[in-house]
């Protein structure tokens, strides 16, 4: 979806739908299915796997404790899996952009621009975490807490380090808030159809299944 603000509204709607039922995150899990890349989207994402793993470690404990885990983990993993293709969909500036759209010029443009230092920091991180385990294999190092801490413990204070010099630069060049930015969205045919496939499963998480089914009749 190449429209960042239809892809931001989407993803509120499917997120709102899955958080409401498991009937709602079911058909928004279809819908994602269908209209994003499906499995490349978690391939995309270092974190994927490691959130996915927590949320289905959480589920396990509200289960074990007598909750209902299994519709936890099925909300939840749906919300994860939009919150992942909204991630990797992205353009470089499309942040920025939707942030000055939305907010002004002014408070807009901090928002956006914080937002896109974060995500450039996430993929600095990224790329050191690939590098690190691509050294651990060549040096046959056993993956475990002793050996993981300090690597990232050191990508830590790194990132800290560079968000410090982003700051520095910013102030030497006179940045004092607000700034001008043209937004420009570009939309293709695809882009309405998704957005407007989105309401379904809001649909289905606000009206029983049965219910529906009935009005069909």
């Amino acid at each position: 979806m190449q429209d960042a603000r239809l892809r931001l509204l989407t993803v509120i709607i499917l997120s709102v739908a899955s958080f409401m039922s498991v009937a709602g995150a079911l058909a928004a899990f279809i819908w994602w299915i269908i209209f994003t890349p499906g499995i490349r989207t978690i391939a995309k994402s270092p974190f994927a796997l490691f959130f996915l793993g927590f949320t289905a470690s959480v589920s396990a404990v509200i289960w074990l404790t007598g909750g209902d885990g299994i519709s936890y983990l099925v909300r939840m993993a749906v919300i994860l899996l939009l919150a992942f293709y909204a991630y990797t969909d992205r353009a470089p500036g499309d942040f920025l952009d939707l942030s000055v759209w939305l907010f002004g010029k002014k408070i807009g443009f901090d928002i956006g621009l914080a937002a896109e230092m974060s995500l450039q920091g996430m993929e600095v991180l990224s790329d050191e975490a690939r590098r690190t385990r691509v050294a651990f294999r060549l040096k046959a190092i056993k993956f475990g807490f002793r050996s993981i801490a300090p690597s990232a413990g050191l990508m830590i204070y790194s990132q800290f380090a560079r968000a410090e010099e982003q700051a520095d630069l910013l102030a030497v060049r006179g940045y004092r808030g607000g700034g001008m930015v043209c937004p420009q969205f570009t939309r293709v045919k695809g882009d309405v159809i998704a957005s407007t496939s989105a309401i379904l499963p809001l649909i289905f998480a606000i009206m029983p299944v049965g219910d529906i089914f009935i009005l069909l009749q």
